[in-house]
Parts: structure tokens; sequence; C-alpha cells
């Protein structure tokens, strides 16, 4: 007799991947602040910068529709940038700046899982995050490109404090020459489809404190769960801010996706599903949760084929390189680079460094393992490859990890 599928708080059918054993994870110890004392550093300038996007919101929303701000044209990237109108949303389609060419350092980090001391340690890692004397987030990284891979959301308890730190950081950045770009993950799309199954304590408490509960009814959790279904359903608040974060980007010759990119999403299209993701997070009307971007385990949030840290048979291991090197190919790049499977030896390279799998299990909810992100440095010449290097505490280095070869990191 077969068991009824699981189904979520809300009553949506559980994905299929979600009944899997988390892989066992290296533990580290935690270095450096304590999250409190980070939270405490960061909050008072979290709150000012939700406030002012709130209050550009709500003009927006009172105005006559047709009122845009002049979003900067161009980005440090040498491609189109998203303009943004006065309610932080995008007014052109995400798919204008899917692929992008850039002469500058590009940095990915992997999963965060609301994590903020972590989260801090990967920027410092990558070199763009310092502290102004009032406890203030200053980018210092000049022209340096940042992408993040996903899963900002669930697991910890500063998700949101997390996203727009990056938004604030991104900014700075784009005065400078830099840019950061955020990717969805599929703990972003859980939570706009309602599945809440992961959310900490923490979370639920950050979300009424950014919805603006009185401390009365933000510690009862009715509020809370009303407060983070009005943030997060398609059209609140922070759903149109992650309706800016991609699904997938390509920048030079190295590609981005949580997951994975399979052939048949490069056949559907990667802009597509970018602006259909876009559309649905906005709430527009008559769009729906795009399924090859998150609605089954072959879908680009979903995706493990790349991410095996040690394939069952050589035959499935050539199986996978042949997909990814197909994928490569139709889309003129080198390689990918994906988050989603935490890893126990660190960031590391497979199929000969086509694909790197850059979540570490870094945030305190996973496997609080030490904070790892890598550096892309571009091309040399065209037709040239990106070289990459991991940026770790202990250290850097470049050659790709291989467990055929007995390395581990």
């Amino acid at each position: 007799m077969k068991s009824a599928p699981r189904r979520g708080p809300t009553g949506l059918r559980a994905h299929p991947d979600l009944g899997r054993t988390r892989p066992p994870c290296r533990r580290a110890t935690v270095q450096g602040r304590p999250a409190s004392l980070l939270e405490g550093r960061f909050a008072r300038e979290a709150a000012r910068f939700h406030a002012s996007r709130r209050r550009s919101a709500e003009r927006a929303c009172t105005s006559n529709g047709n009122e845009r701000a002049s979003g900067e044209s161009g980005s440090a990237s040498g491609g189109s940038s998203p303009q943004k109108t006065k309610a932080g949303s995008s007014s052109a389609p995400l798919s204008q700046s899917t692929f992008i060419k850039t002469d500058s350092r590009v940095v990915a980090i992997g999963d965060l899982h609301g994590d903020l001391q972590k989260t801090v340690a990967a920027l410092k890692l990558a070199g763009v995050l310092s502290v102004s004397p009032d406890g203030a987030p200053v980018w210092c990284g000049g022209d340096t490109v940042i992408v993040q891979l996903g899963d900002i959301l669930d697991r910890g308890d500063h998700e949101i404090q997390i996203l727009h730190l990056f938004l604030r950081l991104k900014e700075q950045a784009k005065l400078r020459g830099g840019d950061v770009f955020l990717l969805n993950g599929n703990h972003e799309s859980l939570n706009i489809c309602g599945d809440f199954r992961y959310v900490t304590s923490g979370g639920f408490l950050e979300s009424a404190r950014v919805a603006g509960l009185p401390p009365e009814m933000a510690g009862r959790f009715q509020a809370q769960l009303k407060a983070r279904v009005a943030l997060f359903a398609p059209g609140g608040p922070i759903a149109q801010e992650l309706a800016n974060s991609y699904v997938a980007l390509q920048i030079n010759d190295t590609v981005f996706a949580h997951g994975g990119i399979m052939p048949h999403h490069v056949d559907y299209g990667l802009g597509r599903l970018n602006d259909e993701m876009s559309g649905w997070m906005r709430g527009e009307e008559g769009a729906r949760s795009p399924i090859v971007a998150m609605g089954s385990p072959d879908s680009v949030l979903w995706c493990r084929e790349y991410s095996r840290e040690q394939w069952n048979t050589q035959v499935d291991r050539g199986r996978s390189c042949a997909l990814l090197t197909k994928v490569l190919s139709e889309l003129g790049a080198n390689q990918m680079v994906v988050g989603h499977t935490p890893q126990e030896r660190g960031c590391n390279a497979e199929c000969d460094g086509k694909i790197w799998r850059i979540d570490v299990g870094m945030s305190s909810g996973v496997c609080n393992a030490a904070a790892q992100v890598i550096e892309i440095q571009p091309p040399a010449e065209e037709g040239a490859r990106s070289q990459i290097r991991v940026l770790r505490a202990e250290g850097a280095y470049e050659a790709p990890l291989s467990r055929r070869k007995g390395m581990t990191g």
C-alpha cells in the first residue's frame, strides 16, 4: 500500500528531494565574533535600509505608476544592468542581463542559510566588506563583481538582514564600478510557495520585526506567520526584492546556477527562465511558477546531477560530465558554478574543472563549516579560459580538487 505524499505546513506536496538525508558534515570551530554581536553591529543599519526601501515602495504605490526613477545605465560587468524603480523592483527584464561580459574579478559565494556571521566571513574573504566606525557595512571591493548562488533563506535567524546587506552593498558597489548579483535557490522558491518548514524561530521573529509589528505582537507565532506570508507571498515586499535575483546567469565563460543547468534548460532559454521566475515572484497577473526552474528534481533549483562528490560508477560520472559538456558547448562557456549540495571537502571541481561545487555548508544551521569562496579572473584573451582559485582563511589554492587523485579540501 502506497503511503500518502508528505505535505508541507501549507498543504503543498513535498518535493521528492526533500526526503533525502543530508550528507554528513565536517564540523568547524566557529571563530570570530558571536553572531549576536554581529547582529548588533549591522541591525541598526539594516533597519534603516529596510525602512528607506519600504518608504520608497509606499511612494511608488501612491504614484500614477508612470513615474520611474532613472536607474544607472550599464554596469561594472559591461552589460546592461536592470534599472531600478522607486520600489526597488526591476524595470527591465532579467533576460536583458542574463549574459554579461566583464574585465572585472568575479567572486562566487555559496549557500548562506541565514547565518550572518558566515556571510560576513565570506564577504571579507572576498575582500569586499569593511565596517565603518558607526557599524555600517561598507563596500571596499572596487570593481569586483559578487555572485551569490542562492539559499540565503531558511535554517538561520538573519535571512532578511543578509538579503538587505547584499542589496546595500550592491548600491555601493555600482558607484565604484562593481556589482552584486543574487541568484534564487530552492529555499527562496519554497518560501514564496508558503512552505516554511525550514524557517527557524529567529527567522519568524525577524519577519515580524521587518513587517513592523509592535513588540507585544512580534513574539506571537500566529502574528509572525501572518507577517512572513505577507512578506514572501508573490507580490509581497521580500518576494519583490527576490524577483530581481536570477535563476541562471552567465558572466564571460562561466555559468552560475543554484542546482545546475541541464540541456533542456538551455533549450527552454535561460533568459526566459529568469523572466518567468521574476514575474511569478512579483505577482504579475497570469504569472505561474516556472516548472522548468523549480518543479522537479532535475529543475534548475533542485538539480544535483553535477554535485555528487562520488559517483556510483565511472559510467555515471561519464554521463554527468557529458551532459555538462553539452550544456557548456551550447552556451559558449567553459565552466559552471553551482551550490545546493554541501561538499564535505570544501569547494571543489570535477569533470576536468568544468564544474565547480561551492556549497560548503558554512551555515551553523547546516554543517557549520568554515567559510570558503571562489575567485574567478576573466580570460586573458579571447577564447582563453577564466582562472579560478578557492579563497579560504588558511590561504588560497588554484588546482581543482579531485577525489580520484586522492586530494582533499
